[in-house]
Parts: structure tokens; C-alpha cells; sequence
């Protein structure tokens, strides 16, 4: 028995050695935990939207506490769009047309914010899937028959199970969004923000 345990360590000291990477079950923490354990998250992505609004975008985002920023790219590798996101309010700025969109305006374009409050799509970024489904039962239910959420996890970098997908469907509308996180840097160190904050003034 003890020659087949230390067999088995053997084997696990030389699988997890310096030429490979181990994954981490990491219980699903709550966003409040989390900003208390770190400052900062950042990381890269996809969205793929169908519809009435066709096409795919990169976007790399930076997250300090309650405050997102996200700078999106097309296939050719221009910076097309950016966006803040605070608690309360979402901004975006195209930046072929070198127009600013308001809130109001975003969700005729992205009917997702129907369903999840700015502060969501921060929590979504972290890793913590939002809690959305009391939202629905304050909306109109003609229009929230119409729309289905979906919240997917797998595997992340060394996170054997980490939120990674979330996927929105408007039945009247046709139009579906799927945003994939390609990667997460949950960081003890505080970003800088305020570079940021200043484009919203050009």
C-alpha cells in the first residue's frame, strides 16, 4: 500500500513540475469577497452578436472596484468603441463616427442592459455571475417572455472552473449576444483609471 501511495506521488510531483501548469478549483467566491481580496481585474474577450446588430468584436477590459472600462476592436484591428461603466450609468463612444452614446441609447443597441444593471456586467468580468432573475420579475412580462440569459462556466488559465460565458437572446427582436472572457488577472495592485476617465472628454 505504501509503495502504490508513493508511486502516486511521484507521479503527481512530476505532472505538476515547472513544465506544466496546475489547475485550480477555486470555489465561487462573491464579488464582495472578492474586491476585499483584490484591487483590480483585467482581461480580454469576445462578443458575437446576431441580429439586427451582426458581428464580432475583441475588447480588453480594466475593472477597479465598482467601475469598468471596456475598449473594443474590429477584425482589422482598430479601436472601434469604448466604454465606462459604473454602477448606476453606461457611456460609450463610437470612435469611427466620433459619437457618444448615453445610456438610453445603448440599450436600443445592446436590449442585454434590459436584464443585467451596469453593476452586473462588473461582476461578470470578475467571475461572479450576476444575480438577475429578481430583475425579470419587475419587468414588463410581454417583454421578459422574450428574452432568455444564460451563464456558462469551464475552464480559465489555471481556473478549472471559472465563469466564462454569459449568452442573451431576444426572441422579437432575433437578435442573440454571446460574450466569451479569453482571459482574467484578478490583481492586488490598483489600475489607472483616470487616463481613461479623461477620453470621455474629447
Amino acid at each position: 500500500m505504501l509503495i502504490f501511495r508513493l508511486l502516486f506521488l511521484t507521479i503527481f510531483i512530476g505532472c505538476a513540475g515547472p513544465g506544466s501548469q496546475m489547475l485550480v478549483f477555486m470555489p465561487q467566491k462573491s464579488y464582495s469577497e472578492y474586491l476585499q481580496e483584490f484591487s483590480s481585474c483585467t482581461g480580454k474577450g469576445m462578443i458575437d452578436s446576431n441580429g439586427p446588430l451582426k458581428g464580432k468584436l475583441s475588447f480588453a477590459f480594466k475593472s477597479q472596484r465598482d467601475s469598468t472600462f471596456f475598449q473594443f476592436g474590429d477584425a482589422l484591428g482598430r479601436k472601434v468603441l469604448l466604454m465606462w461603466i459604473t454602477p448606476n450609468s453606461v457611456t460609450a463612444r463610437n470612435l469611427i463616427e466620433n459619437k457618444q452614446y448615453n445610456y438610453g441609447e445603448i440599450i436600443e443597441f445592446f436590449p442585454l442592459l434590459n436584464v443585467l444593471e451596469p453593476n452586473d456586467i462588473t461582476q461578470f468580468v470578475w467571475g461572479v455571475e450576476p444575480k438577475f432573475k429578481d430583475k425579470f420579475k419587475s419587468i414588463d412580462p410581454s417583454l421578459a417572455k422574450n428574452f432568455e440569459l444564460n451563464f456558462f462556466s469551464d475552464q480559465l488559465m489555471n481556473e478549472k472552473r471559472a465563469l466564462v460565458e454569459a449568452k442573451f437572446r431576444d426572441k422579437k427582436s432575433k437578435q442573440a449576444i454571446n460574450i466569451n472572457i479569453k482571459s482574467r488577472n484578478r490583481n492586488s495592485e490598483y489600475v489607472n483609471l483616470k487616463k481613461v476617465w479623461k477620453l470621455l472628454k474629447y
